[in-house]
């Protein structure tokens, strides 16, 4: 990549072997040309896509079920729904139903929208971990040392409840 710095994430100069190839790459360690960051804010920007096309199409169904029918309403006053005429029905309380089962559909379809994207995010988080070692312990070496002071600082001010 065109932006890697050369003393590599730790900040520390790559090592390399004898035989000239860096050793993390020797050990199956971490590629330099893997953007994680990169990949993870992909699979974000698919997610937010994803979203803002569902509520663009759940709008436009709202927008016609709300005013079509008023619109067209001596035109359609002839068709009748529940004994009533259409666009009284639909102004009446049809277009708030609809409404209403268009809610309950978006908060299926983005429920499973975002499913999606947490399995997405979970198997590069996977792959970035597996990278990283067979057993990972660099990553849960930083992840140690990091949340140990923030725990630690938390738990002396945080009350507690036996």
């Amino acid at each position: 990549m065109a932006n890697r710095s050369p003393t590599g994430a730790a900040g520390m100069a790559d090592r390399v072997d004898v035989s000239g190839t860096p050793s993390d790459f020797a050990s199956g360690g971490p590629s330099p040309d893997v953007d994680w960051h990169g990949a993870a804010a992909a699979i974000a920007g698919r997610h937010w896509r994803r979203t803002l096309r569902l509520v663009a199409v759940l709008m436009v169904i709202g927008f016609v079920v709300t005013f079509v029918p008023q619109f067209w309403a001596r035109e359609w006053a002839s068709l009748r729904f529940a004994g009533w005429p259409l666009p009284f029905y639909m102004g009446a309380q049809g277009s708030i139903l609809i409404d209403i089962g268009l809610i309950v559909v978006y908060a299926w379809l983005q429920r499973r929208n975002d499913a999606r994207y947490h399995r997405e995010l979970h198997v590069l988080r996977e792959a970035h971990r597996d990278s990283l070692g067979a057993d990972g312990a660099g990553l849960r070496r930083a992840t140690v040392s990091a949340t140990s002071r923030s725990v630690s600082s938390r738990a002396a001010s945080a009350p507690t409840y036996r």
